[in-house]
C-alpha cells in the first residue's frame, strides 16, 4: 500500500487540487483541510465522499463519514491541508461538482413553498 503519495483531483472548475494519501488510522481527522474517501477503480479512484475538516481535535464527524464511506467500498483516505475555511469550502464544492461522489455532504434545503408541500394523509386505515 503506497502511503504519502501525491494525487491531484480536478474539480468542475478544472483546477487541480493536490492531496496526499494517508493511512486510515493516522490523525488526519484533526487536520484542517479537505479529505477524500475513495475506492480503487479501473480508471484510478472512485470518489465515495468529500468532506471539509475543521481541525477541531474532538470532532467525530470525519470518523462517522469514513465509516459511511467504507460501507460503499472506500479503502483510501486522501488529505489536503488547508487552513483557510473559505478555500476549504471551495475545494470541497468544486470536487463534489466535478466528480459526483457516491455520498454527498448534507446541504441546507430551502423551505418548500406552501403550494409545493404535499398534504398529509388523513383517514388512512391501519
Amino acid at each position: 500500500m503506497n502511503m504519502n503519495i501525491s494525487v491531484s483531483f480536478r474539480g468542475r472548475s478544472g483546477k487541480a487540487w493536490d492531496f496526499q494519501r494517508v493511512p486510515k488510522d493516522a490523525a488526519w481527522a484533526r487536520s484542517p483541510g479537505a479529505v477524500i474517501f475513495a475506492a480503487p477503480d479501473s480508471f484510478g479512484w472512485r470518489i465515495i465522499r468529500v468532506m471539509e475538516l475543521t481541525g477541531r481535535p474532538h470532532d467525530l464527524q470525519p470518523i462517522w463519514a469514513l465509516a459511511e464511506a467504507e460501507r460503499y467500498g472506500a479503502t483510501a483516505v486522501f488529505l489536503a491541508l488547508e487552513f483557510d475555511a473559505r478555500e476549504r469550502k471551495c475545494m470541497v464544492a468544486d470536487i463534489e461538482e466535478g466528480f459526483s461522489p457516491v455520498c454527498l455532504n448534507p446541504r441546507e434545503v430551502p423551505e418548500a413553498k406552501e403550494s409545493q408541500r404535499v398534504p398529509a394523509a388523513t383517514g388512512l386505515a391501519a
